[in-house]
């Protein structure tokens, strides 16, 4: 019996440990995969922010190879209308020489018509027609003046038709020229024409290729934005774990004696290099658009710029909670302040800290660089109040600027 009891009693301790160690296992599993998930969407979203720059720089590309197709085709459409109106001009010539061969057949006709008449007239007549002319003579010069004007009237004749042969020739000379001439030019505005339309197809090809890397890219911002969101989730969730470990590990918030820059607000001046003002920010906590990206988004704190290497101090006493690369802001550092809040400090191009160290205000804790979705050396200053994004303004007693 008491060894039934013996073993009830172990089988028991065994039962309470099993229930009890799986329970501090979970919480500490959680927050492992809590920041696995966001060095996996950090690592995500890296991928997609190159993807998104690798298709900028081919859309850009593409942009350029249009630029200049539109440019040869303003030059080739400058060509085209020259050589539409050369072919008009080309047109009008050769309807005023087919118009002026017309008349000049027509008065050859006529002439060879009259001529034809009078041939008639005098074969009809034979001997008996000159005989009336020079019978009907009233004398021997009038006989004489009468055979001269029926020579000179013959030989005008001739002479007349062929004179009207000899431009109707000419004229459909130029004419048959005028048509070759503008054979040529249909068939010239007929190559730029058709090149024209080689110009659109090739610039309607790069036009959709652009369409497709802004489709694609804005699948990718897509899924940064999810990153961000779900990085956003982790973040609260880890924010709520260390207010709830805060009762376990109080943290520090008495100041240190250390002097520098600092504002009106409860904690001090992240970055000793700059003043404590507003002319020292580039961005406020403000919807704005995003350098990087091109997209309006929130901008979830205070941007101060700095020389890179400078260094980026702790806003207040605490307990650094991250440290390392994090999805968007680069080399980062987390602290947490107890009471639910949390300090963070992007960008950096080093840390000098690690996750689990106490620092003090005003403590180097990383150096100013340009690491993440950033242009350029900055510190980006956040505060998180149980996770979740909140103007610095009253923190640091700095006032907010709106770009």
């Amino acid at each position: 019996m008491q060894n039934l009891k013996r073993i009830g009693c172990v089988l028991l301790s065994a039962f309470v440990l099993t229930c009890a160690v799986p329970q501090y296992h979970v919480e500490a599993t959680t927050r492992a995969q809590l920041e696995a998930k966001r060095k996996s969407l950090s690592k995500d979203t890296d991928k997609a922010l190159k993807a998104i720059k690798n298709l900028e720089s081919q859309k850009l590309s593409v942009q350029e190879e249009m630029d200049a197709v539109d440019k040869a085709m303003s030059s080739l459409q400058a060509e085209m209308d020259a050589a539409q109106a050369d072919l008009e001009s080309i047109n009008a010539a050769l309807e005023k020489s087919r118009k002026d061969l017309e008349e000049a057949t027509t008065k050859r006709d006529q002439q060879f018509d009259l001529l034809g008449k009078r041939l008639k007239y005098l074969q009809q007549k034979g001997s008996s027609g000159y005989l009336e002319i020079l019978l009907e003579a009233e004398g021997f010069q009038d006989l004489f003046l009468r055979m001269h004007y029926v020579n000179d009237i013959m030989a005008y004749d001739r002479e007349l038709l062929d004179e009207l042969q000899a431009i109707q020739k000419t004229i459909q000379e130029k004419t048959e020229q005028i048509q070759e001439e503008q054979k040529a030019q249909k068939e010239l505005v007929a190559l730029y024409n058709e090149k024209y339309a080689s110009m659109e197809k090739v610039l309607d090809e790069k036009k959709a290729r652009i369409a497709a890397y802004k489709k694609d890219m804005d699948k990718y911002q897509q899924l940064i934005d999810a990153n961000q969101k779900a990085d956003q989730e982790v973040l609260n969730q880890l924010a709520r774990q260390q207010s709830r470990g805060s009762s376990r590990h109080q943290v520090s918030m008495q100041k240190d004696n250390t002097v520098y820059p600092t504002g009106n607000g409860s904690m001090g001046w992240p970055v000793p290099s700059r003043g404590a003002s507003s002319s020292s920010l580039s961005s406020g906590f403000v919807q704005r658009r995003n350098p990087v990206t091109g997209r309006r988004e929130s901008h979830s704190g205070y941007d101060i710029p700095a020389s890179y290497g400078a260094a980026i101090v702790a806003a207040e006493s605490g307990t650094v909670t991250y440290a390392g690369w994090m999805n968007g802001y680069g080399n980062t550092v987390m602290i947490s302040h107890g009471n639910g809040t949390s300090t963070l400090y992007g960008h950096n191009s080093s840390l000098t800290v690690s996750k689990g160290q106490s620092v003090q205000r005003g403590q180097t804790i990383a150096k100013c660089g340009s690491t993440g979705m950033s242009t350029g050396n900055h510190c980006h200053f956040s505060v998180l109040q149980n996770g979740a994004y909140v103007n610095p303004e009253s923190y640091l007693g700095v006032p907010n600027i709106n770009r």
